[in-house]
Formats: structure tokens, C-alpha cells, sequence
């Protein structure tokens, strides 16, 4: 049987600028979601993230300005879990979340 889940850091700059990011950390299952198109009812052609997705996602997940505080964070969620199937990934967003 499949977990299919895993620790994802969504990483977002906080500025157009994109000199600085937001890391956004959680234990989510089911990560393709990301880029199933509803009102198409498909995935989207190039994998391309659907930002409403991510936002429900995402929605109440620990918040970092720090990479490797986010990192630290994720390996301790890591280690709280019983089965991770897809371990800990970074996901990019680049543009304002």
C-alpha cells in the first residue's frame, strides 16, 4: 500500500523583486494535485503549479524566512512520521504565493 505523501518546502519570493523567499513547510499527500486543472478536469499540460491548488494546500503550514530553519523544521516532521513515501522535497514557485 502507498502513503504517497511527503515533506514538501514551498518555496515563494516574498517581493517581485525575488531577492528574498518565503519557505512554506508541510506533510501533504497526494502533491500532483498541484497541478490538476478543475475546470479543465486534467493535469496541466507542462506541469505547470495551479496557484489556487498550492494556496489551499499550503493553507496554515509552518512559515520560515530561512531556508535551513525550514529545512530543520521539515526533518523534524520527517522524523515524527511513521512512513514518508517521497521524503523531503523543495518545491518552487516563482512569483508572489
Amino acid at each position: 500500500m502507498s502513503a504517497d505523501n511527503g515533506i514538501y518546502i514551498l518555496k515563494t519570493p516574498k517581493s517581485e523583486d525575488r531577492k528574498s523567499f518565503v519557505y512554506r513547510v508541510s506533510d501533504l499527500q497526494a502533491i500532483d494535485n498541484l497541478y490538476w486543472d478543475d475546470k479543465l478536469k486534467q493535469y496541466t499540460v507542462y506541469k505547470d503549479i495551479i496557484i489556487e491548488n498550492a494556496r489551499l494546500m499550503f493553507d496554515g503550514c509552518e512559515l520560515f524566512d530561512d531556508e535551513i530553519e525550514a529545512l530543520k523544521y521539515a526533518v523534524k516532521l520527517y522524523k515524527s512520521m511513521s512512513i514518508v513515501e517521497y521524503g523531503i522535497q523543495i518545491i518552487e514557485i516563482n512569483r508572489v504565493f
